[in-house]
């Protein structure tokens, strides 16, 4: 009896405080002349749950967003934006273009869906990578954070952050693209505040801030503009200890070993710095290099320049980089870590100038002629893909080996019109080859070309071919070369050389990756233009060179 008056009393109890109980008496209590009172909804409207959804993907909860999106009409503008965003966060890219596409010129969305919308919409175009649509993403996110209330500082902080990281990873040629690409202010000034970073100096700095007065980046730009004095006036020396690991211990790379290291030391003597440099011989091979690098951190190395070879790089690539290391090879698979740098002296770098350089001139169709080596082969091989992928014709490849195909070369060559001639082959098999090639077609080809003598009586037959190499190698008068000049003098022509040039960059990168190493730089560098971007990566230009009747000679190429 007891528990049944307990039981009773809990459900008098549970009915009496529900909230519609209690308007119902309210109503019953009331006189005649009162307004009904209107009965208590639990339920949230469409735009509280779309708020809600948003809110769930600002913390990453991608369910709580879907439970969210289920409460919402599927048919309403909301839920469409909802699905969009909720797409994005699950990395579905096309599916979010296809959501949001139609809403984002949608002047009745909201400032919070619409920062939202252009947000998602900015990593679809990242995803793309189309830098030059994700920046406008982003702008337009940034003109609608500025209208939600309260303002959200950090948010607007992030997203300008952001638009900064996009473009300063960008090259330069990728820069100027997009900035002839817009008619935005405030995107160009994005874009030249990027293109201002390349060559940082304090006034070119305050020289944009008078082009831009009202531009949002004033934060980023004041933080370039507090960092240029110190990148344009500190000396080029590093501050602790250098292991550089080369493989001093196998007879056929000892040469190059000693060319990369006397080269260093050279720049780093050019500097004027005394931080000591110690040297760990290597074998080569991947068996012993993992060990080697740890002993050198170990050691108290705070830099690291090595290895050298393919398979010591690849061995190294899989390990943490505990301070800043340059290999001088580049890994089969890269991998991008903290403190990660590769630079080598690369096949497809040459080949990659030439194709962008003859494709600028116009040229389209292209014969291949090779001498059949292993290097030769694989820059047949690279050369053909990024022809090919330019939008250029590949009509004919012939091996020097290949008697009868030498011998129709020149027919060939005039029956197919083609613009250019492509030669893969060191100065002594591009001797015996060049006979065969119609002398008044175009011919380029790779620096193994040239052995390094500018006037050489046994390279008459290779008149008027053209070829990219180093400035180093092509253009030693320079006079920003002078300080290596005398001490490079000593060293073999040809190869060499190039290593000798390769150990003296390798020293400048190392600068100012220990000074700067989220800015975007330029070297002027002994082998080409160095461009290091701020996410890791480094490239380089090459110049163009030609035989000519009083030897060879730098000359102009369209860039």
């Amino acid at each position: 009896m007891i528990h049944q008056k307990l039981t009773l009393f809990i459900c008098l109890l549970l009915i009496i405080s529900n909230p519609i109980f209690a308007a119902s008496e309210s109503q019953g209590k009331s006189t005649s002349t009162k307004t009904p009172t209107a009965p208590v909804s639990f339920k949230k409207s469409p735009e509280s749950y779309f708020s809600d959804g948003i809110a769930c993907l600002k913390k990453s909860d991608i369910a709580c967003a879907e439970y969210a999106l289920a409460n919402i009409p599927s048919q309403t503008t909301l839920a469409k934006l909802l699905t969009g965003f909720i797409a994005a966060a699950n990395q579905d890219y096309d599916g979010a273009l296809r959501a949001l596409l139609p809403f984002q010129s949608d002047s009745s969305i909201g400032p919070e869906a619409s920062s939202s919308l252009h947000l998602s919409l900015a990593l679809a175009y990242d995803n793309q990578g189309d830098a030059f649509r994700a920046l406008e993403q982003r702008i337009a996110v940034d003109d609608s954070l500025r209208l939600t209330t309260p303002i959200s500082e950090e948010d607007i902080k992030t997203n300008e952050k952001q638009i900064w990281k996009s473009l300063s990873s960008l090259p330069k040629d990728a820069l100027i693209e997009m900035r002839g690409n817009s008619y935005d202010t405030t995107a160009q000034g994005w874009i030249d505040l990027a293109l201002t970073n390349i060559n940082l100096t304090k006034e070119s700095i305050q020289s944009w801030r008078k082009s831009y007065p009202d531009h949002p980046a004033t934060i980023i730009s004041g933080d370039l503009e507090k960092i240029a004095p110190a990148l344009n006036k500190a000396p080029n020396t590093l501050n602790g200890s250098i292991a550089i690991i080369l493989p001093f211990l196998e007879s056929s790379f000892y040469p190059i070993s000693d060319a990369i290291q006397n080269g260093f030391l050279a720049s780093q003597s050019n500097s004027n710095d005394h931080s000591e440099v110690k040297i760990y011989p290597s074998q080569g091979d991947k068996t012993e290099i993992i060990n080697l690098y740890k002993q050198a951190i170990s050691e108290g190395a705070k830099f690291v320049v090595g290895p050298l070879t393919k398979e010591e790089v690849n061995a190294l690539s899989n390990e943490k980089f505990n301070v800043p290391t340059i290999t001088l090879e580049t890994p089969d698979i890269p991998n991008k870590k903290e403190n990660s740098y590769s630079f080598s002296l690369t096949t497809e770098d040459e080949v990659k100038q030439i194709v962008k350089n003859a494709r600028g001139l116009g040229m389209q169709k292209v014969g291949i002629v090779y001498s059949e080596t292993n290097l030769d082969n694989q820059a047949v091989k690279i050369f053909s893909e990024n022809w090919i992928s330019s939008g250029g014709q590949v009509l004919f490849q012939v091996g020097k080996s290949n008697e009868s195909g030498m011998n129709n070369l020149k027919s060939d060559i005039a029956s197919s019109a083609v613009d250019m001639i492509f030669i893969a082959a060191d100065a002594e098999n591009a001797r015996i080859i060049r006979p065969y090639i119609v002398s008044s077609v175009p011919t380029y080809a790779l620096s193994h070309i040239y052995s390094g003598l500018k006037l050489n009586a046994e390279d008459a037959p290779l008149l008027a071919i053209h070829f990219v190499d180093m400035p180093w190698m092509i253009d030693r008068d320079n006079p920003i070369f002078k300080p290596y000049r005398q001490i490079a003098e000593d060293l073999p022509t040809g190869e060499m050389q190039r290593w000798f040039a390769l150990g003296v960059d390798a020293y400048n990168i190392l600068c100012q990756i220990a000074k700067h190493p989220e800015t975007n730089i330029d070297i002027d560098g002994l082998t080409g233009k160095i461009h290091i971007h701020s996410d890791g990566t480094i490239d380089r230009e090459l110049i163009f060179g030609a035989f000519g009747p009083q030897g060879v000679v730098p000359e102009n190429m369209p860039n």
